[in-house]
């Protein structure tokens, strides 16, 4: 995890259960937003009980049968997850393979979810069938999502006036490299993998450039504030 000196931003969401939907390009129109969906105080139980992988974006949690459905020992989702912060009356019952059946404060609907394809840059996409009308779906963490605006913003920010430093913002330990000096790189390109909290991240260059100096080597530890690479 790193930062680009300037300017200050805001940090990505705490909840790492939390994902993002929108529909694909091919279904949206372009004033469409996407949403955050998160767990309220559970994980919504929405899909596989052994990897709690959810149909449209991973935020499942363990599995335990619903009071609607424990009889047929159907899945489905908790009430009142968190969409754009607000509590929504929604549950999604199985009713096959791909099939559910979604109650949103009372009215039913039925949804098809095919598998997912996996698209550049942690996307998930999928196709999805709500009572016969068929549309794209994409979904991907909120961090991420959260990481990558913060990169886009900093580039923005930065323009191209002069070196851009890019700092350490948590302490962890740098596992590979993937740039050196003298290397042209543009903006989302990997520069860097650094562990920390047990998670391995990746730092991706903020925008276009060349490398002017890489402050680690492989295996070292750093902190907060350490200087990672230089771009110009």
């Amino acid at each position: 995890m790193a930062e680009v000196s300037k300017p200050s931003v805001s940090p990505p969401p705490s909840d790492p259960r939390a994902v993002r939907i929108r529909l694909a390009p091919a279904s949206r129109q372009a004033d469409e937003a996407a949403i955050r969906v998160s767990p309220a105080t559970q994980p919504l139980r929405m899909g596989n009980p052994a990897t709690g992988v959810g149909p449209l974006g991973g935020v499942a949690g363990p599995q335990t049968p619903h009071k609607e459905t424990a009889a047929t020992g159907e899945r489905a989702a908790d009430h009142h997850p968190l969409v754009d912060g607000e509590p929504a009356d929604v549950a999604l019952r199985a009713a096959g393979a791909t099939r559910f059946m979604l109650d949103e404060a009372g009215v039913h609907t039925r949804i098809v979810i095919e598998p997912a394809t996996a698209l550049e840059g942690g996307i998930t996409r999928r196709e999805v069938l709500v009572d016969g009308f068929r549309f794209e779906v994409d979904a991907e963490s909120e961090r991420i999502a959260a990481l990558r605006e913060r990169a886009t913003r900093g580039r923005a920010a930065s323009g191209h006036g002069g070196p851009l430093e890019v700092k350490a913002i948590i302490p962890g330990k740098v596992v590979s490299i993937s740039v050196k000096p003298g290397d042209a790189v543009t903006a989302g390109q990997q520069l860097l993998v650094v562990e920390a909290m047990k998670m391995q991240n990746e730092l991706r260059a903020p925008r276009d450039g060349t490398i002017s100096r890489v402050g680690v080597v492989q295996g070292a530890n750093i902190d907060v504030g350490d200087l990672l690479v230089v771009i110009s």
